[in-house]
C-alpha cells in the first residue's frame, strides 16, 4: 500500500521542518497575542509531528527509549514543547506553561542600540517544568537549532536552511 500525504505540499520530513521554521517566524512576528498563540500552538504541534514524519520516513517505530531520548533534545525543550501541544489540544494540566509579559525589542547597529527604534510589546515566555522562564525567541532558537543539527548529521535527510532567516520575515 502506498501512503500519500493529505496535504500535497508536505511530502517529506524536510517539508515539515520548514513548516516548523515558518511557524516560529509567524509567532515571533505576530502583531497580537492571539496570533502569537495560534502560531506557537502550531509550532508545538508541528515539532511533534516532525518526529513522527522522521520515524515514518525511516519505517521505524519509536520505543520508550526513543521517545525519552527525543524529549531530552534541545536541553529538554522537545519534551516541554510536546507537553504544551498536548495540554493545548486536550485541556490537561501540565507542569510546563506559557506566560505573558512585556518584551523590549531594539534595533542594533554597529555602535549598539539605534535610538528611536526601540519598541515594547507583549509576548509569551515558556515556564519550564523546572520553573525556569525562557523567552520565546530562545525557545524557538534551541528547538530549531536541534532540528538543523539532526538534519545535517543524518545522511538520509537533506540539510535545512538556517531557521533565523524565517524569523526575519513578516510574511
Amino acid at each position: 500500500m502506498t501512503i500519500s500525504p493529505v496535504i500535497p505540499v508536505f511530502q517529506c520530513p524536510r517539508d515539515i521542518a520548514l513548516k516548523l521554521f515558518r511557524e516560529a517566524g509567524r509567532a515571533w512576528n505576530a502583531s497580537t497575542l492571539e496570533e502569537m498563540g495560534d502560531h506557537l500552538f502550531n509550532f508545538c504541534v508541528t515539532n511533534s509531528s516532525l518526529r513522527d514524519w522522521i520515524l515514518q520516513s525511516k519505517d521505524e517505530k519509536g520505543d520508550a527509549a526513543f521517545h525519552s531520548a527525543w524529549r531530552a533534545k534541545a536541553n529538554g525543550l522537545f519534551g516541554e514543547c510536546a507537553d504544551i501541544a498536548n495540554a493545548s489540544k486536550h485541556l490537561v494540566v501540565k507542569s510546563v506553561s506559557v506566560g505573558v509579559g512585556n518584551q523590549k525589542l531594539s534595533a542594533l547597529g554597529p555602535n549598539g542600540v539605534i535610538k528611536g527604534l526601540e519598541k515594547e510589546r507583549q509576548a509569551f515566555s515558556i515556564v519550564r517544568s523546572s520553573g525556569e522562564d525562557i523567552d520565546l525567541l530562545m525557545f524557538f532558537f534551541k528547538i530549531c537549532r536541534a532540528w538543523e543539527d539532526l538534519f545535517e548529521n543524518d545522511p538520509t535527510l537533506e540539510a535545512l536552511p538556517f531557521h533565523g532567516d524565517f524569523l526575519l520575515t513578516t510574511a
